[in-house]
């Protein structure tokens, strides 16, 4: 019965097609690459017909968290079973009912596959999908499950990535001077905080050093203490000296990153 009433409401989601023309594949050739515009009226309808579809769902979904409270106020022996719809709707989201009550959980009821958490009712179910940590998790899957899907690149994609790449390197890959103009910047540091950091040093690392990198990548630059100073103070002591020199501008800190940093600019 419940089979016949979904393939109800899909009916009255569908809007009926008013045209009549075979739905066709316009390719349009230029060079070695090939270009096809799809049809999207097709696509168009078929995302009109599935939000009404998710709205009736989430609209369900409340109703039975309701329900499911209101049996549970009651005090009743009874428990309530949420229907196949709404089990299906969490299912999409990674939460299941659990086969069997976890000892340490003895009040859940619901498991998120994703997050490894535990839900007692309906209503946290919906709180933990809605949460900021489950939707960033929800994404990451859905973009590894998108990679896992990809096919093979053939020899045309691989041909074109390196036609690209080489063209990208060509024109705006690091060149000798550029390098040399880094190299230059990492001294000039170097000998400006050599002379207030005794023992310090200041060294390239990261693309300025491998070369491997663009035109308008930053210059990351290491600074290296003896082991009797204090890492803090030594950081201190180059961010006042750098915003005292008029060689750089707009130097500012960033202690409170993973790793503290002080930016500027030359």
């Amino acid at each position: 019965r419940q089979e016949s009433e979904e393939e109800e409401v899909e009916k009255r989601n569908k809007k009926p097609r008013t045209r009549t023309e075979p739905r066709t594949k316009n390719r349009k050739k230029s060079g070695s690459s090939i270009v096809t515009v799809e049809d999207d009226e097709a696509e168009g309808t078929q995302e009109k017909a599935a939000a009404p579809k998710h709205k009736e769902i989430e609209i369900q979904f409340a109703q039975e968290a309701a329900q499911e409270a209101a049996v549970a106020t009651a005090e009743t022996l009874e428990e309530f079973k949420p229907s196949e719809a709404v089990l299906g709707f969490l299912a999409g989201k990674y939460l299941y009912p659990l086969a069997h009550k976890s000892s340490k959980f003895p009040r859940a009821r619901w498991f998120c596959r994703l997050c490894e958490y535990h839900c007692d009712n309906l209503a946290k179910c919906r709180e933990h999908y809605l949460d900021t940590r489950h939707s960033r998790l929800s994404r990451t899957k859905e973009v590894e499950t998108t990679l896992y899907h990809l096919p093979r690149p053939n020899k045309h994609h691989l041909d074109c990535l390196n036609s690209l790449l080489a063209t990208v390197e060509k024109e705006q890959g690091l060149s000798t001077s550029d390098l040399n103009i880094r190299q230059a910047v990492a001294q000039s540091v170097h000998s400006l905080l050599q002379e207030h950091i005794q023992g310090c040093t200041v060294r390239l690392y990261g693309s300025s050093l491998s070369g491997f990198g663009l035109k308008f990548a930053n210059v990351n630059l290491d600074l290296q203490i003896t082991a009797d100073q204090k890492p803090h103070l030594a950081l201190l002591k180059a961010l006042e000296v750098l915003h005292d020199s008029p060689e750089y501008l707009e130097v500012a800190d960033e202690f409170t990153a993973k790793i503290p940093t002080i930016k500027f600019m030359t």
